[in-house]
Formats: C-alpha cells, sequence, structure tokens
C-alpha cells in the first residue's frame, strides 16, 4: 500500500532498515571471520555473533518504541518492520544454539569411534556428531540471514516510495493522525496533487 508522505518521512523510513543490513555485513561477515580466526574453528567463539547482532536489534526496537512515538505512522511502521525481522534472527540464533548445544552433548556422550581429523595444526579431532550439529545450525542461521538482508532490500526501495505492506497494521495500529492511503501500485507519481492535474 502506498501512503502520502514527506521526503523527510521516506529518508526516516530507511533507517532500521540500513542498520539492520549494517548489523548482518558486519557480524555475519566481519565477526564471524574474527571468530574463526581466534577461536580456531572452536564453535564458542561463534557466540560473538549473535551477542553483537543481539545488540543491534536491541538498539532497533528500543529506539524504534521512541521513533514511533515521535513521528509518522509511516515512519515508525517502517521500524517495526526492521525489528520484526530482528525478531526472525534472534529466533534462528535460538535454534541454532539449542541445535549445536544438544549435538556437542551427544557428541561428548557418545562421542567414542564417530570422530574425524579437524584438520588443526596439533592434528586433533573432533566428534562427527558436533561438526553435523555446527553444520545443520550455520544452516539455520544462513537461510534466515538470506531471506531477511533481501527482503531488507526491497523495504528500503519501498520506504523511499511510500510503500509497506498493510500487513504491517496488525503491529502498528493505524489512527486518526497515520498517513493517509494513496491506494495499491507503485506508481513515483501517484500524489494527490499529480491526480488533481491528471483530472484538470
Amino acid at each position: 500500500m502506498r501512503y502520502e508522505v514527506t521526503a523527510e518521512d521516506k529518508h526516516k523510513a530507511k533507517n532500521p532498515h540500513h542498520i539492520f543490513n549494517i548489523n548482518i555485513i558486519l557480524t555475519h561477515l566481519a565477526i564471524s571471520q574474527v571468530s574463526l580466526e581466534i577461536g580456531h574453528g572452536n564453535p564458542a567463539y561463534f557466540l560473538l555473533v549473535p551477542f553483537i547482532s543481539s545488540l543491534f536489534l536491541a538498539y532497533i526496537y528500543l529506539h524504534g518504541k521512541k521513533v514511533a512515538a515521535e513521528n509518522s505512522w509511516f515512519v515508525g511502521a517502517h521500524w517495526i518492520l526492521a525489528w520484526r525481522r530482528g525478531r526472525n534472527l534472534l529466533i534462528a540464533y535460538g535454534v541454532a544454539i539449542i541445535v549445536i548445544g544438544l549435538a556437542t552433548l551427544l557428541g561428548n556422550l557418545f562421542g567414542g569411534g564417530l570422530m574425524m581429523n579437524d584438520f588443526s595444526e596439533e592434528g586433533g579431532s573432533s566428534s562427527i556428531v558436533e561438526k553435523i550439529g555446527l553444520f545443520f545450525g550455520a544452516l539455520v542461521v544462513f537461510f534466515t540471514v538470506l531471506y531477511n538482508f533481501l527482503q531488507t532490500g526491497i523495504s528500503v526501495y519501498e520506504a523511499g516510495r511510500g510503500i509497506i505492506d498493510q500487513k504491517i497494521e496488525k503491529f502498528h495500529p493505524r489512527d486518526e493522525q497515520a498517513n493517509a492511503e494513496l491506494g495499491e501500485g507503485t506508481d513515483d507519481e501517484k500524489t494527490p496533487e499529480n491526480d488533481n492535474e491528471k483530472q484538470q
């Protein structure tokens, strides 16, 4: 749905999505690489990724509440949308930590002959169960990150055109002060002023 918004609204509505994507790039590329280097493959060091990412997401949630109270409905709705995506990411972290934790526990209990070379300089070995758990945990996070990263890119585009899915009203109800609806579609020229010009 398109809404009647100002240039300032469009700019402010993009901000939470930019923060979300900066978080993705910083934590899942840079911090994960650092964790790999300093931890030498130890899964415990990868907890840095959800920890730092959660700080970004907490900011989106807490600042988004303030923005929703002080700015237009449209701007607040985009901050809430960014938080909803952050919530998906937090759920993925939780699932991954549970999967890896259970796999590590099972690997320690029933490792025995189920060991494989971990290709470290020390020539050590790790439980296959742990490796499988790490793989599936990382897979859950990877697909969640990829999907939400792409969706956030689309939201930046839509914010610049005064668009947001009407379903967000369930989480951010409209009131009499909310931005006026302009209808469906993505026509950049669809504004009340231009509609009047076309009728004349």
